[in-house]
């Protein structure tokens, strides 16, 4: 974050490659057809991607006048830097680095977009085409103080650029990734597959051991036949030796209670304890099977006595899950994450 007067001193300057001043922030609130969204991700791509010696900087309310002067009009309301990393989310690779905050300066709001210099593999490029004035893979820069589409010596000169910058600490980098995944953990908004797929990468790039069996083991789901290793995916179901089917022309409203009611009276149905094998795919398919219906809905998965009591004997069985079997699983699964990144954060091999 700038100082007042670093930031007294960029109101000296001009717009160019590495300044750019608007009136207004991007108007997200009126964006059915992602115009906001698109030139909020085309500046991102531009000033990450311009050769530069030093950081660069959009900065929001304040005018430019045809004679060149500054009109420091301010902003009527703050904006949280989260609304702007998620309105990048998924739709950049490398995913880019930079920071919002906002500045009072003589009685006035203004808004401060940073990008520092950071040593990415490559250039960013849209990794979607759904954005207008934006084309998947294309390199986009700062020429002037226009943001322009990259030919091919530009292109080189860009990744030349980039190889040319100090190598980043590799402790640092990891720690900063691991702080931008947790903020995704503890938000809740992307599906666990996408972030443990992520994760996967991010666990062998680092040799991260633990880190990536738990990624190996969510993605393909439990194939050995150790279940206290994974006592964070067990769950309380029912089991009986009897499949039942809910009548859908009764007139009786069966709701998921009733039904758990009527399993905890007969003596044909027990609560056993399971460590879930499913996948992590698997899983959020199931919770998708429950949305609009968690109150009328179970699932049934039919087993047998050798496979899951190790009898002598193959008989049928059946588990019988509800809505928040899957709900409480899946939340242990992103604890499990949250855990696994906090241990390494921090060092305590205390967490298991």
């Amino acid at each position: 974050m700038i100082s007042e007067s670093d930031f007294e001193n960029l109101l000296k300057k001009s717009e160019s490659s590495i300044l750019d001043f608007k009136e207004e922030f991007y108007d997200f609130g009126n964006d059915s057809n992602k115009s906001a969204t698109s030139k909020f991700v085309k500046d991102v791509i531009s000033f990450a991607n311009t050769i530069r010696p030093e950081t660069s900087y959009i900065i929001f309310g304040v005018r430019e006048l045809t004679n060149g002067k500054l009109d420091l009009i301010g902003l009527k309301e703050k904006y949280d830097e989260s609304i702007l990393q998620d309105k990048i989310k998924d739709k950049l690779t490398p995913r880019p680095k930079f920071s919002y905050y906002s500045i009072h300066f003589q009685e006035k709001l203004f808004g401060v977009l940073e990008f520092p210099i950071y040593k990415y593999e490559l250039p960013i490029v849209p990794s979607i085409n759904s954005l207008k004035g934006l084309e998947e893979g294309k390199v986009y820069y700062r020429n002037g103080s226009s943001n322009t589409e990259a030919g091919l010596y530009d292109i080189i000169r860009i990744n030349d650029w980039l190889k040319s910058l100090p190598a980043i600490s590799e402790s640092v980098s990891q720690n900063e990734n691991i702080s931008d995944y947790l903020k995704e953990l503890a938000k809740g908004e992307q599906k666990l597959s996408a972030i443990i797929s992520e994760l996967l990468v991010f666990s062998k790039k680092h040799n991260l051991t633990e880190l990536k069996e738990y990624c190996e083991t969510e993605i393909a789901g439990i194939k050995s036949n150790t279940p206290e290793k994974y006592q964070y995916r067990a769950q309380m179901v029912y089991l009986s030796y009897y499949r039942i089917e809910i009548n859908p022309y009764s007139y009786i409203t069966t709701t998921a209670q009733s039904v758990k009611n009527e399993f905890e009276k007969s003596d044909d149905f027990y609560n056993f304890k399971i460590v879930m094998h499913q996948t992590l795919l698997e899983i959020e398919s199931n919770i998708d099977r429950f949305k609009g219906k968690t109150d009328s809905t179970y699932a049934t998965l039919q087993t047998n006595t050798q496979a899951l009591l190790d009898m002598d004997k193959k008989h049928d069985l059946y588990l019988y899950l509800f809505y928040d079997n899957f709900i409480n699983l899946y939340r242990n699964i992103r604890q499990k994450a949250i855990d696994i990144l906090m241990k390494i954060q921090t060092g305590d091999n205390k967490i298991s």
